[in-house]
């Protein structure tokens, strides 16, 4: 009776031992653009902003916010971007 794998056998199930593990997800576990959740940084970076001011935004509820925790802050690109367009100013020409 055998109590072992042999070393010399392939097996498409499991990673091979000399290469690393990926971290990431696979893709198809990814979320989509729709239901993507960003940081802080995240959300300066998309409105070209410091995060201080994205704090303000919050502190100041112009911006949708979820709270995960005391700390922990994500928020959803799509409706920050929705809420930010609200202050757009159309110029009047005549």
């Amino acid at each position: 009776m055998k109590f072992f794998k042999p070393l010399n056998e392939i097996d498409d199930s499991q990673p091979p031992v000399t290469k690393p593990v990926p971290m990431r997800p696979r893709q198809s576990a990814a979320l989509d653009g729709s239901e993507q959740l960003t940081d802080l940084k995240g959300v300066a970076k998309r409105l070209g902003v410091s995060k201080r001011f994205v704090q303000r935004l919050v502190k100041a509820k112009a911006i949708p916010v979820i709270r995960l925790g005391r700390r922990c802050v994500r928020f959803d690109t799509d409706a920050v971007i929705t809420a930010v367009k609200r202050f757009e100013v159309k110029e009047v020409q005549s």
